[in-house]
């Protein structure tokens, strides 16, 4: 049987309001006694039960599927379903009752489309539905009375006209938040954040509040004294940063924790994000937080000191990721100044202060260790001749020319400890110098070690470890491997060659272009370290040093060339000219035409052309 004239649901109406106007339209009885006439509880109206929809729509003509829609069905003891969504209890916010007083007083109205009577909106019944769309004001919320006010028949729980049109005349205008937006477009079915489309609603919209509170309010305020204003504006927030996903949170979790630094200082994690960790740490209800947990759990992890073992959000924490100098400091007995010092220098805290320890500032655990365990298994430059068997002047020119680095090199010879050189370091420099060798049990004919070398080859020590570890010798020998540095063999002959050779190819030597141009070899030098007229070196000279700081000229020859070409000698001009020296000399001076510097300097008189 389907009670006529047939009674349809407004738009977005609730399926308890909806059965009040039932009541009213067809019996004007209230809903509760024209429930209990048509034996339909209360209860399974509110909660939406299978055998109450299929009997509401027997009696209404109207399709279970809509019915369903207008609803909020209870799934289990705390879960619910409106829609193709899940949630938990408190997002379905039965304890309390919500609506918006102009909407009632428009619902007065005879012409309005529920033909006067009061219309209790499904959206109502959800938490971060806090502003009336038509209207833009803020929703009228408080806790129920009783737990007979579950069942939200507006001419029951919301006040007479007159207190309606009192709330309404002071409600807080307020457009919708993006929260509440996205909350009414995801029960419509439509997906529009990746990150929290993938999680049931409720935990979507409760990582977007207790995220946006901490960012709009700080991680230490109280979160039961915030309005529903503040709540709204916490949503918004939260919702803007969650939506865009892992990375955009956790430039919020950075933000919060610096805000927190200003007001609680340096400190763990519950420091760093307040009621955001305490709601995940020592969570109280059963409701799961979802992937907001470990989103946060990793950025804890990934920037804040916490030790293995530690119990975060439920799960131990195995291994180390970050440390702060302090946690270093513990763990490996070295004096903070020390380690913070060799932590700026190494870039390990990246733009740090080596003279101050931040004791907010964090860095990779693994870096830090390794760092710490260089400087504790080091030794200074001094003992570096009795571990390698070099003499002192060997040792300081390897660490000098960084075959050796330091602990932290560029920092002279006051850096104390962080001056040190890593045994470890010592250990791979001799594997590879020693690798690059051939083993032998008795030195070749002319072999010779490196230090022994230098003296024949006429080129430091230094020099010679380079072109072993560059491969640009071809003889190289390794006898009695626990001679260490002594064990590595080369034919100072072919030391002397190659490095000749080498500088050969950056140029022609002093004794090299004097022969071209009829000089001495000094004069070549008086001609690179004199300007001519147009302020520049009539001789321009590449500098090539070696390992002891000597340094070498090497003359490119185009520039001498041209040089030549702009030159000429005395004795060549007299041959050009057919005439004695003497009388080219008169003819000169009687011209004014200078040499470019004194005879006895170049062991010749030389002009330029362009004067002639």
């Amino acid at each position: 049987m389907v009670l006529l004239p047939v009674l349809p649901p407004v738009d977005r109406e609730s399926t308890v309001s909806w059965c009040c106007r039932l009541a009213l339209f067809h019996t004007s009885l209230s809903g509760g006694d024209w429930l209990k006439m048509m034996q339909i509880s209360r209860k399974s109206v509110v909660d939406m039960s299978p055998v109450c929809v299929d009997r509401l729509a027997d009696l209404t003509g109207i399709p279970v599927e809509r019915i369903q829609a207008m609803g909020v069905v209870r799934m289990g003891d705390r879960t619910f379903q409106h829609r193709a969504e899940e949630f938990g209890v408190r997002f379905a916010l039965r304890t309390h009752t919500t609506y918006c007083p102009m909407c009632l007083l428009e619902d007065s109205d005879p012409g309005s489309p529920s033909a006067r009577y009061r219309v209790g909106r499904i959206d109502w019944m959800f938490s971060p539905v806090r502003t009336c769309e038509a209207h833009g004001i803020v929703l009228t919320r408080r806790q129920n009375r009783g737990y007979f006010e579950q069942f939200q028949d507006m001419a029951l729980v919301a006040p007479e006209n007159p207190e309606l049109e009192r709330q309404a005349a002071t409600a807080k205008r307020r457009s919708v938040s993006p929260l509440q937006r996205y909350v009414q477009r995801r029960f419509a079915g439509d997906q529009t954040s990746d990150w929290l489309d993938g999680q049931p609603i409720d935990q979507a919209v409760r990582a977007s509040e207790m995220l946006g509170a901490c960012l709009a309010f700080g991680a230490h305020t109280d979160l039961d004294k915030l309005s529903l204003t503040q709540w709204d504006e916490a949503g918004a927030v939260g919702f803007q940063a969650a939506s865009a996903g892992t990375e955009s949170i956790r430039r919020a979790l950075e933000e919060i924790a610096i805000a927190s630094r200003t007001i609680k200082g340096p400190g763990g994690p519950q420091a760093a994000y307040g009621r955001l960790y305490q709601w995940l740490q020592f969570k109280k209800s059963e409701k799961e937080p979802g992937p907001i947990r470990d989103v946060i759990r990793e950025h804890i992890l990934e920037t804040l000191p916490v030790d293995p073992g530690t119990k975060l959000f439920g799960e131990i924490v195995a291994q180390r990721r970050r440390h702060s100098v302090a946690s270093l400091s513990a763990l490996t007995g070295i004096h903070r100044k020390t380690l913070n010092r060799a932590l700026v220098r190494t870039d390990i805290i990246a733009d740090g202060d080596e003279e101050r320890v931040e004791p907010t500032t964090s860095f990779n655990a693994v870096a830090g260790e390794a760092l710490a365990h260089r400087i504790r298994d080091s030794i200074p430059i001094r003992e570096i001749p009795a571990y390698l068997n070099c003499n002192r002047t060997q040792a300081e020119m390897l660490v000098k020319h960084g075959i050796i680095e330091q602990l932290v090199p560029g920092l002279g010879r006051r850096g104390g400890v962080l001056t040190n050189v890593a045994t470890e370091d010592l250990d791979h420099f001799l594997m590879e110098f020693q690798s690059a060798g051939r083993p032998v049990t008795t030195a070749s004919a002319g072999m010779l070690d490196v230090i022994a070398a230098a003296e024949p080859a006429r080129h430091p020590v230094t020099d010679i470890v380079k072109l072993v570890f560059g491969g640009e010798l071809s003889r190289v020998e390794v006898i009695a491997a626990d001679l260490g540095f002594r064990s590595v063999l080369v034919d100072p002959e072919e030391v002397r060659q190659v490095i000749d050779a080498r500088e050969e190819e950056a140029g022609l030597s002093a004794h090299d272009v004097a022969e071209r141009l009829g000089i001495f070899p000094s004069g070549v030098s008086h001609l690179r370290k004199t300007l001519d007229r147009d302020g520049l070196p009539f001789l321009r000279a590449r500098e090539i040093f070696n390992a002891r700081g000597t340094v070498r000229y090497r003359y490119d020859a185009e520039d001498v060339a041209r040089f030549q070409a702009a030159h000429v000698t005395l004795t060549s001009l007299a041959i050009e000219g057919g005439v004695s020296g003497k009388a080219m000399s008169r003819a000169l001076s009687a011209a004014g035409i200078e040499p470019i510097m004194r005879r006895d300097l170049l062991n010749a008189a030389m002009f330029r052309r362009a004067d002639l």
